[in-house]
């Protein structure tokens, strides 16, 4: 469908990669360092020259006029389980497709959870979406995540939520990077691009996207490590110099 290539064109640029900057964190965890004003990181994102970011449908409304030009907007429309929710794997949908189409989306962030409680009524959303998305023409970012905090990285979990994206409609998944030996196997895990979430601050996050590149990722999308940082359009600029060199 048209719809799908020409917005999936604006989320990654010619050389096929991407740099998502994510602020959606506030929907879970309130307002945090580096998001509490939330349109002065928007305009140091956009000063960087990301490609995409992503946002909740209140934040996409109130900064609209902000956003748009080279920024793709990506909407996330599942969620409703915060930080202190006993089950954070709870997630449901919180806004529709058409509702991002009409904010100005050029795409939907759906969250997939391996293992644990959430995990059938989270993969069951994510496939009713696909097919609203398919519709629609609008592309949709899977984030796939192991419920248990151990297997976070653990290759054979990643695996499984990349090729179970795929099966499910996903256009794009996120998912956090494993390592050097076993990165490889989770970009061949199915046929869609790959990008990393960052997860928590204190690893090189900038060495982890160089080596996840290098292995075929097709870009990043990154929260606290860009929001947070001391100067947040820099940080941007150095990841967009990263992918896309």
């Amino acid at each position: 469908m048209s719809g799908k290539i020409i917005r999936m064109n604006r989320i990654f640029k010619a050389d096929g990669k991407t740099v998502i900057v994510a602020l959606d964190h506030g929907q879970f965890q309130g307002p945090i360092e580096g998001i509490r004003d939330i349109q002065t990181t928007l305009k140091n994102i956009k000063r960087g020259q990301a490609d995409a970011v992503i946002l909740n449908p209140g934040a996409i409304q109130d900064n609209a006029q902000i956003l748009g030009g080279n920024l793709a907007v990506l909407c996330r429309i599942t969620g409703a389980s915060t930080n202190y929710s006993p089950s954070f794997d709870y997630h449901r949908l919180i806004s529709s497709v058409r509702h991002a189409i009409s904010l100005g989306a050029d795409g939907v962030v759906v969250m997939g959870f391996i293992g644990g409680s959430g995990e059938n009524q989270s993969l069951e959303l994510l496939g009713r979406i696909a097919e609203d998305c398919s519709v629609a023409g609008v592309p949709l970012i899977a984030e796939m995540l192991p419920q248990s905090s151990d297997h976070f990285t653990d290759p054979k979990f990643i695996s499984l939520g990349v090729r179970v994206a795929y099966e499910l409609g996903a256009d794009i998944v996120k998912v956090y990077y494993t390592d050097k030996d076993t990165f490889s196997k989770v970009i061949n895990s199915a046929k869609i691009p790959v990008v990393i979430a960052g997860g928590p601050k204190g690893k090189d996050a900038l060495e982890t996207a160089k080596e996840a590149i290098e292995l075929g990722a097709k870009g990043v999308a990154y929260g606290r490590n860009v929001f947070q940082a001391e100067d947040q359009a820099d940080y941007v600029r150095k990841l967009v110099e990263l992918v896309h060199s």
